[in-house]
């Protein structure tokens, strides 16, 4: 089976079978001051996969899936959004709920739930506005308004006919997460590629999320590289992210995604 992975930025990410697209979170917008992708690249969509409500995890589906006529596969309450806010038709829109299996075109879609470092939006608009940070300002409104900013989070184990097992952790890893949530993931599924963010300082939650998921191959990708940098955040180096990793399961391939890059 042909199977290709592309990260294009962000947390955006395709996967491509013989027949059909996915896509998580697609976002091609020019933000932060760069733009790694555009509308054309996921007009091929056959399926969306949104990880939760947040600005540049959300705001460019309503015209992605417009114009691509893709399922949407997402928590209720991001379906509801998207149909009272947005107007996508219901024929559209999927909801899911955790480790209850869905069958869209080839993919069998499994959610699970994951927890977010905590976020302060009403801080976090008091801070933009205080700061004059005009990129800050716009993702506090962009959050508090065009986006369903408190909507679950929710992540995806992607299984292909062949039977490969492809798992998007989204920015899950980080100190919310219990060893204990965690590797009862690890049980439940035989995960072959793992994707998951590497971000701030969350080198050791990669690795023991790592080691208690134990995939064959892992795509660690920076899903806020540039929002970090404008406010003035920095994060480890990814080398650190990636040596852990590889550290966590030795036998492992690990694989440090930039803008663009295409895995099979």
């Amino acid at each position: 089976m042909d199977l290709k992975i592309k990260y294009f930025g962000w947390s955006s990410i395709g996967i491509y079978s013989d027949s059909h697209s996915l896509f998580f979170d697609p976002f091609h917008r020019q933000y932060c001051g760069v733009k790694w992708s555009n509308i054309n690249d996921y007009l091929d969509a056959d399926v969306v996969c949104i990880t939760h409500g947040h600005e540049e995890h959300f705001v460019d589906t309503p015209e992605i899936i417009r114009r691509s006529g893709a399922k949407v596969i997402s928590s209720p309450h991001i379906c509801r959004f998207l149909r009272k806010r947005n107007k996508i038709s219901n024929d559209q829109l999927i909801s899911i709920n955790y480790f209850e299996p869905l069958e869209v075109g080839s993919f069998k879609i499994t959610a699970f739930k994951w927890k977010h470092r905590d976020i302060n939006l009403p801080r976090a608009i008091t801070r933009a506005v205080f700061t004059g940070n005009t990129a800050q300002i716009k993702w506090a409104w962009n959050g508090a308004i065009n986006a369903p900013f408190y909507a679950p989070y929710v992540g995806y184990v992607i299984e292909l006919k062949n039977g490969t097992t492809i798992m998007n952790y989204n920015e899950g890893f980080n100190t919310k997460m219990t060893d204990q949530e965690i590797q009862y993931l690890g049980k439940q599924f035989n995960v072959d590629i793992l994707l998951v963010g590497m971000q701030l300082n969350f080198v050791n939650d990669v690795a023991r999320g790592v080691s208690a998921l134990s995939p064959k191959k892992v795509i660690l990708y920076p899903p806020h590289e540039k929002f970090h940098e404008m406010m003035g955040v920095t994060s480890l180096p990814w080398s650190d992210f990636v040596e852990a990793a590889q550290k966590a399961v030795p036998e492992m391939k690990v694989y440090s995604a930039e803008p663009g890059c295409t895995y099979s």
